[in-house]
């Protein structure tokens, strides 16, 4: 009596859960705590970010986008004052203060201008990674002569989502649910910052924040 046709059992390769855990680990967003600059850090992976040729902060062009260059209502927000006259100072509020509310904050780049201290960092989200920059202006605010005015450097920002997501096919950009500018007054208030335009109390807990 012929014997059964054997059939080989099926061999599978065990080295591949393994490969591909490896690969995995490999993606996950790194954050650091640090209030130094990452190491070998580049602006050039991210378009349309840093200061312009005249040193200011860009707008919004994109979705999920908050800042004090933007010319649209609905993304703009008013400049700050800070509570200290030197620029370090000021800069290193931001730092430990975006760190407090925002631990996994990552400090990509600080840079010192004529006209003030440039400050970017990178933020992972449930959608990614935001980007936040900062400019701490030299100049300050002038002085008005108004009872709510103190001394205090001038504080410009842009936080925007780093890559917004679409509903296909339509091209309807998915909002953050206000992520960038809730993040924003958590942090002006982390660092005791005053809204240019509405330091009197009756305007500063109802208007342009």
């Amino acid at each position: 009596r012929p014997s059964p046709t054997h059939r080989p059992r099926r061999k599978f390769f065990v080295g591949l859960p393994m490969a591909a855990a490896a690969y995995l680990s490999t993606i996950r967003p790194r954050v650091a705590s640090s209030i130094e600059p990452a190491a070998g850090a580049s602006k050039a992976a991210v378009p349309n970010i840093g200061l312009t040729k005249g040193l200011k902060l860009r707008g919004c062009t994109t979705p999920n986008c908050i800042s004090t260059s933007s010319r649209n209502p609905g993304s703009s927000m008013s400049a700050w004052r800070g509570r200290e006259t030197q620029t370090e100072l000021t800069s290193t509020q931001i730092v430990t203060g975006l760190l407090r509310i925002e631990p996994s904050s990552k400090l990509i780049e600080q840079t010192q201008t004529p006209k003030g201290e440039y400050l970017r960092f990178e933020v992972p989200s449930s959608t990614g990674v935001d980007d936040l920059e900062f400019f701490v202006s030299n100049e300050g605010v002038p002085e008005r002569g108004f009872d709510g005015d103190f001394p205090g450097n001038l504080i410009l920002f842009r936080s925007f989502e780093r890559e917004p997501k679409f509903i296909y096919p339509f091209q309807t950009p998915i909002g953050d649910l206000g992520r960038q500018k809730n993040r924003l007054k958590a942090l002006r208030e982390a660092i005791g910052a005053r809204v240019v335009g509405c330091e009197l109390i009756e305007c500063y807990d109802t208007r342009l924040t």
